[in-house]
């Protein structure tokens, strides 16, 4: 249901959050204890390369193996679960004005740039940690909207209405033909009117008032 997959998403935000500050933190200690700062932020350096000598020397402490494993095995789910919130995680990163022409623009997500930054100029964490914030925000939102479906018997009408319009187009998609292209179709148009009109039939034979069926058709139409 999409009340507990909207939960599952929002527990996973939250916790890819939680590991990616930790890697952050170890990351950071690894350049204080084995690293001099000033040549690791040296300009001479890509991202990438700055990126690889941080973690080399991080992977001397305990537990960063660990959560740079979780980061990279989550950063797939984190940027499925962005693009069907809408969340704006994709980054353009353009060469300097002198290698404009010569140089491809890069798009990265924000997520994958705290495993393997291939961006010119470097992704700011603070720009990762606010596509972070923002997903999150998002996810909880989406669990506010599932959680009103689920205790809204007008909501269950509508999905019933909607699925039982629908049971004709999916028996012809499962017989191999384009579904876009039948329901796009005069015939198809014509088919889902009798059938909503069947169903109001059957709904106003089961007893539902005048207002009632108006504000399930609302529900349906919205």
């Amino acid at each position: 249901m999409s009340y507990f997959q909207a939960r599952s998403d929002l527990n996973f935000m939250l916790e890819f959050k939680k590991v990616a500050l930790e890697l952050w933190r170890i990351e950071g200690e690894a350049v204080e204890k084995y690293s001099n700062p000033d040549a690791v932020s040296s300009r001479h350096l890509s991202p990438i390369e700055r990126q690889q000598i941080v973690q080399s020397k991080a992977n001397r402490i305990e537990g960063y193996h660990q959560a740079r494993e979780r980061v990279v095995k989550g950063i797939l789910r984190a940027n499925r679960i962005a693009s069907k919130l809408s969340v704006p995680v994709e980054l353009e990163c353009f060469p300097m004005p002198v290698l404009a022409g010569s140089a491809p623009v890069i798009k990265l997500s924000c997520f994958d740039a705290v495993i393997r930054d291939i961006s010119y100029g470097g992704v700011n964490r603070q720009v990762v940690y606010d596509a972070l914030n923002q997903t999150i925000g998002e996810c909880e939102a989406h669990v506010t909207d599932e959680f009103r479906h689920l205790i809204n018997p007008l909501y269950w009408i509508k999905e019933l209405l909607v699925f039982i319009i629908r049971i004709p187009f999916i028996l012809v998609e499962a017989s191999g033909f384009d579904i876009s292209k039948v329901e796009d179709h005069l015939l198809a148009k014509v088919f889902k009117l009798i059938e909503i009109g069947a169903i109001i039939y059957i709904l106003v034979r089961l007893g539902l008032t005048k207002d009632q069926l108006q504000q399930a058709l609302l529900t349906l139409f919205k």
